[in-house]
């Protein structure tokens, strides 16, 4: 081995990277506001957040199909 390879940095840093970290920060909060929503309220709770997030996710199709 030459001592490139053993200087060069393990990992490296990219700029996308801190968007993913606030992506799944952001889907483990919203896990856990409805996994609380599920254990105060019950089965209306989980109905309610479901009937609630309908728009977001037609929302979210229409832009994964429009490609933006």
């Amino acid at each position: 081995m030459s001592d490139a390879t053993l200087t060069a940095p393990l990992t490296t840093e990219t700029a996308g990277s801190s968007t993913e970290k606030w992506a799944y920060l952001l889907a483990l909060v919203l896990v856990t506001v409805l996994a609380t929503n599920t254990a105060l309220f019950g089965l209306v709770g989980l109905s309610m957040t479901a009937l609630a997030l309908v728009p977001v996710m037609f929302i979210t199709l229409l832009t994964i199909t429009v490609g933006r």
